[in-house]
């Protein structure tokens, strides 16, 4: 076991015990169908572990102003990469009856290991 994959799993371990359960939904669009004029999205969730935090407005600097990158109402989750792809934006984030859009993702990911999952989140 290489130094990143022991950081992967401590990662993974400490966020099981000090977060809460997630899932991460990912909505792929299908190919278009001429016949129903649609086209069906693929639906996949995978279960995660992850905390959800608020910006803090020291970190956020100037960043909390409408349109920019960070809005008020924004959330920040560290969500641990065991059994979950990679986010891409457009995914959607499950926790209890909410569900938040993803919005950029930031993965630590030295050596080709991902260790961890930096997720910016919007209702």
């Amino acid at each position: 076991m290489s130094f990143y994959d022991e950081m992967a799993a401590l990662a993974d371990e400490l966020l099981r015990e000090f977060g809460k359960p997630l899932t991460l939904r990912c909505v792929l669009p299908g190919s278009y169908d001429p016949g129903s004029g649609t086209a069906p999205e693929t639906v996949t969730d995978y279960p995660g572990t992850g905390a959800l935090f608020d910006y803090a407005m020291l970190a956020a600097g100037q960043t909390w102003i409408p349109s920019t990158l960070i809005e008020v109402g924004d959330k920040q989750c560290l969500l641990s990469p065991a059994g979950v792809p990679l986010p891409t934006t457009g995914d959607q984030l499950v926790d209890g009856a909410e569900v938040w859009q993803v919005q950029n993702v930031k993965a630590a990911n030295p050596a080709g290991t991902p260790v961890l999952y930096e997720l910016q989140l919007r209702r």
